[in-house]
């Protein structure tokens, strides 16, 4: 049996690589859904943010949790088990610092963050062995 060669021209779009992950994980991956909690008064004060911070007013109805006010954290809001620390795309994250990190990775289970603090070199280096070794990274950067 042959098998196709296909030729992938420069800034052609190539599929990213997926995860090999189950039926049953993909299925709770994909209800995985949490409405956007949100501060009181944020949209009164710019300064205030929409970072979650918790009522703690005496006549405050969020803290009273009134039905016409947005949703509160809650332990049923919880990630099940199975996918809790997963990306979207299946995969475990893992922090890469420098070329030495990629060694331990397992392209099949996961992919690699570029730390904050790596430099545009560097960068690019981590890349291209990534590529090479069919891991796929999360914050490419272009």
């Amino acid at each position: 049996m042959e098998e196709e060669v296909k030729i992938v021209e420069e800034g052609e779009y190539t599929p990213k690589k997926k995860a090999k992950i189950d039926e049953e994980t993909k299925k709770l991956l994909s209800k995985k859904k949490k409405p956007k909690f949100l501060r009181q008064q944020w949209f009164q004060f710019k300064r205030l943010g929409m970072k979650w911070r918790r009522p703690k007013g005496r006549h405050s109805k969020l803290r009273k949790s009134l039905g016409y006010r947005p949703p509160k954290p809650k332990i049923g809001y919880g990630t099940p088990k199975k996918i809790r620390g997963l990306h979207p795309s299946g995969f475990k994250e893992k922090i890469v610092y420098c070329l030495k990190d990629l060694e331990n990775v397992d392209a099949e289970r996961e992919a690699i963050r570029i730390a904050h603090g790596v430099g545009k070199k560097k960068r690019m280096e981590i890349i291209g062995i990534a590529d090479e070794k069919g891991i796929r990274v999360l914050n490419r950067g272009v």
